[in-house]
């Protein structure tokens, strides 16, 4: 009977012992399941973490490469721009070096009045000596004429005493001799008054040509004073 029993026992507590290898190997096998599972989802995940990184990079190098792109583009246009400002700044240079060359050329406006009464008073001080050359040779002109208006009352007075003489010399006739020498001693040769009377003429168109003279020059007074 206790060999019955103890073989009994032995009996169950190797059947305990077989549950608890087996519930052992399930779950070893159930954890080394997980463990596969967990590698397989690691190696997945790391997978595609590098597709993302890969790709990110991809994509960064992309947007590097077209961001510099995009900055060499600006920098050739700023390049044009600046090329473009610098013909234009050289343009404004040589422009306003001319306007300094014509502005040192031309005068001021205070030396072209300086410069336009120097002009006046040069032209009135010509003007006052062609006005006086002008009232002297007047008044030679006049002495001429007296001159003249005396010789010829001494041509008159000449052709008076010569009728008279030859009203004389037909009263009382005389020899040849006589009458050739009164004759030459009292005739005056007729081309002079035509002389003095040419020399008249020509100082009355130099008379003329002078006050003209005149004239002009106080139309070009009159002309610089009002321009």
């Amino acid at each position: 009977m206790q060999s019955t029993l103890f073989l009994g026992s032995s009996l169950f507590n190797n059947s305990g012992t077989l549950c608890n290898l087996q519930e052992m190997d399930l779950m070893e096998e159930n954890i080394n399941s997980e463990l596969q599972r967990a590698q397989v989802a690691a190696a997945s995940e790391s997978v595609k973490s590098n597709d993302y990184l890969i790709k990110n990079n991809g994509e960064d190098q992309e947007d590097e490469e077209f961001a510099n792109s995009a900055l060499l583009k600006k920098l050739e246009e700023k390049k044009k721009e600046l090329t473009s400002l610098e013909g234009a700044v050289h343009d404004l240079e040589k422009k306003c070096a001319e306007v300094q060359d014509y502005a040192l050329k031309q005068p001021s406006p205070a030396q072209r009045e300086k410069i336009l009464d120097k002009q006046l008073h040069s032209l009135i001080e010509q003007l006052a000596a062609k006005q006086a050359q002008a009232e002297n040779l007047v008044h030679e002109v006049h002495l001429k004429e007296m001159e003249l208006e005396k010789l010829n009352g001494l041509w008159r007075k000449l052709e008076a005493s010569n009728a008279d003489m030859n009203a004389t010399r037909n009263r009382y006739p005389r020899s040849n001799i006589d009458r050739g020498r009164v004759s030459s001693d009292y005739i005056v040769d007729p081309r002079q008054k035509p002389g003095r009377l040419e020399n008249l003429h020509k100082l009355m168109l130099l008379r003329s040509a002078f006050v003209v003279y005149i004239l002009a020059l106080h139309i070009l007074v009159f002309i610089k004073i009002s321009f």
